[in-house]
């Protein structure tokens, strides 16, 4: 791909010395480059060539340097037969290119050259550090798998293949980045994948041609169809069994080396809705927690305003009991309504940003102590009233049920906010159509975003705001997969 190949002279020359030199002055004299010469046991001079700290010297030293040093024979090696015959290491392989051969030990492969070949040696003996496979901190289930991804990427592949154990699972490998040289891994079930959406993942891919490639958030940020959008369009994964999910509907998975968020595509609006729990559990209480989820995604986005736009512009509909309250403590308050909530939600996501970036002990007190000791403080001064700081408690606690849409729904919450002060009830109802028409239009990888609702496709209904029970969800989604048969028909066991 364009930029992200290294530039050098393919030939290997059959002296090994003039292989050091060329490596040394493409490379220079870095401190962690390892260029070891010997000689083997039939007298041929040979160099290995790898990279400290990225190979398991220990296992190079058992299996590539002692059995090369006990070799002998009347002649000298090929290096066809020091990898078949030689080398205890299954894992190795000859290359005749010479920038392949520097690109691959930059990536942790070790190189060995032999007097007189033009044909090098790959052996793959990579050892970094590298965090244990455990439970992570977000997709937090009650029940279900605990494991989560990790950076390395090939423990990550296995992970799904666990998971995954047909010949149809797929997994395309593509090299990003002009510096980096970041593996990326494209992984989808060819029986049952979108073939449209997976030619235009392979070729927005391809056309990426950037400095470096260090999470997977810079190959959502180059590839998703609507860039300017404020909903996700791409959607994300930390566990194998939710990439495995959503590769069986007909999904493509993205899986980027030094990250543990795995990339979904094409991605639907009714997603950040769903949890991977409601599968594992009972379907009527997976129903009543997503209505739960939409009563609080409604929260999250329209009670600020609606609060707002009802005590500026239509009391009337409010309970005079409840009015009479919020009067009695807007009176003692310097600020309008709109301007105490504006203010008090700054300081709320100016205390959670302070949160999250701070050690976690520092960062627990700041957020809790901060908040309950400021918010106290605050009422009781009368800078804000009691009714405004619990709406903002509510609405806060409200848009964590839905993790997944937390971003955009933090920035609709001002918009309605500013629509509800402004224009009352009117304006959130203006603002609400354009948002539904805005959701209408949006597409992730030719798939309309907000299906199986625009367009209305009744079968996906089935796994949407409720979740019927899984005998009835025979079809994949209409618009995930043109195989969409998922399972035959289901024979409840009769009594006997």
């Amino acid at each position: 791909m364009s930029g992200s190949k290294i530039e050098l002279k393919s030939d290997i020359s059959p002296s090994v010395k003039n292989n050091m030199v060329y490596i040394r002055s493409q490379i220079g004299e870095s401190m962690d480059i390892v260029i070891k010469e010997f000689r083997m046991g039939n007298g041929q001079d040979a160099v290995a060539f790898y990279i400290d700290g990225l190979v398991d010297k220990s296992l190079l030293g058992m299996h590539f340097f002692e059995p090369m040093m006990r070799a002998n024979k009347r002649g000298n090696f090929t290096a066809d037969e020091i990898s078949k015959k030689v080398l205890q290491l299954a894992s190795s392989v000859t290359e005749t290119d010479m920038a392949k051969i520097i690109e691959g030990v930059l990536q942790g492969l070790a190189a060995l050259f032999i007097e007189g070949s033009h044909t090098a040696i790959l052996v793959e003996a990579i050892s970094w550090p590298q965090r244990s496979v455990g439970e992570p901190a977000t997709d937090v289930v009650i029940r279900g798998p605990r494991e989560g991804f990790i950076e390395a990427i090939r423990p990550n592949v296995s992970l799904l293949r666990r998971k995954i154990h047909h010949p149809d699972f797929k997994v395309e490998t593509f090299r990003v980045g002009r510096y980096s040289q970041t593996d990326i891994f494209m992984v989808y079930v060819s029986s049952i994948v979108n073939y449209d959406v997976l030619v235009q993942l392979r070729k927005r891919i391809q056309k990426i041609d950037i400095d470096a490639i260090l999470d997977s958030g810079y190959i959502e940020q180059l590839v998703q169809d609507t860039p300017y959008s404020i909903f996700p369009t791409i959607g994300i994964a930390e566990k194998p069994d939710i990439a495995a999910a959503k590769v069986l509907e007909g999904r493509v998975a993205v899986l980027v080396d030094g990250s543990p968020i795995v990339l979904t595509v094409p991605m639907l609006f009714i997603e950040g809705l769903q949890s991977p729990e409601d599968y594992y559990t009972r379907f009527f209480y997976a129903s009543w927690i997503r209505v739960v989820r939409v009563i609080a995604l409604f929260i999250s986005l329209f009670f600020p305003g609606l609060f707002v736009a009802a005590a500026s512009f239509h009391q009337q509909i409010i309970p005079f009991q409840l009015f009479l309250s919020i009067s009695v403590e807007e009176a003692q308050t310097p600020f309008s309504v709109g301007l105490s909530l504006l203010l008090i939600w700054l300081v709320y996501e100016i205390l959670r940003e302070a949160g999250i970036r701070l050690p976690k002990p520092a960062g627990q007190a700041i957020s809790i102590v901060g908040a309950i000791v400021m918010g106290q403080a605050a009422v009781t001064a009368g800078l804000i009233s009691a009714p405004v700081l619990i709406v903002l408690a509510t609405t806060v606690i409200a848009s964590f049920v839905t993790v997944n849409l937390v971003d955009a729904a933090t920035i609709l919450r001002l918009v309605f906010l500013i629509l509800g002060w402004l224009m009352g009830f009117f304006g959130i109802m203006v603002g609400m159509l354009f948002l539904l028409i805005y959701l209408c239009s949006l597409e992730s990888f030719g798939v309309a975003y907000f299906a199986p609702f625009a367009p209305l496709h009744p079968s996906g209904l089935k796994d949407s705001i409720v979740r019927l029970p899984l005998w009835l969800m025979k079809f994949r989604p209409q618009e995930l997969s043109f195989n969409r048969r998922r399972m035959t028909d289901f024979k409840r066991t009769e009594k006997k």
